[in-house]
């Protein structure tokens, strides 16, 4: 096992951590535990690509990981208290399923290495994991709520906006149009 993979196993052992910090409401300790498994994602996918260690099993744990990091902070944080409204929980959730089942349709038609990551999809976890974060930091320090439920309208226009970017270039790939990068 190499360093990068190292790191994404090691982010994936924090999120039963960050669950357990939030449960026991040790907010502050779940805000370090998830910026700390935030941060790791860059570095172990930076690593990878520099040392030139980029493995078929990095590759898939990465993206598993930082998914179950992230809709585990949405679930937990819905679940208690709503901190996280329900609503931008089970749309977070819906999105990703939508890209899971698009995946496996496009692996069982032999398509599923053509459709990579788009921007949109990118800006997308940006703001999912921030809004994740702010809404911890929120938690330990008087940020304004306005400004946290202004951030949970788009990150949900993010996430509304690249299920259909997703689902178009799905049915299109499936359909054997040529789709932009």
């Amino acid at each position: 096992m190499n360093v990068p993979n190292i790191i994404t196993a090691f982010r994936a052992l924090m999120i039963p951590i960050f669950i357990m910090a939030v449960f026991n409401r040790n907010f502050e300790a779940a805000t370090w535990i998830f910026l700390l498994a935030a941060a790791s994602d860059a570095v172990d996918g930076f690593l990878a690509r520099k040392l030139k260690q980029v493995t078929t099993a990095g590759v898939m744990l990465d993206p598993i990981v930082d998914k179950l990091l992230i809709n585990t902070a949405f679930i937990v944080l819905s679940y208690i208290d709503k901190i996280i409204p329900v609503w931008l929980t089970i749309l977070v959730l819906s999105r990703d399923t939508l890209i899971i089942i698009g995946g496996l349709l496009l692996a069982a038609s032999g398509k599923a290495k053509k459709i990579k990551p788009s921007v949109l999809g990118k800006l997308t976890a940006f703001f999912q994991f921030f809004t994740v974060f702010t809404t911890l930091v929120s938690l330990n320090f008087k940020i304004p709520e306005e400004l946290v439920k202004n951030l949970f309208l788009v990150t949900a226009g993010f996430t509304a906006a690249s299920a259909v970017d997703y689902t178009v270039r799905g049915i299109k790939e499936l359909s054997n149009e040529e789709i932009p990068a």
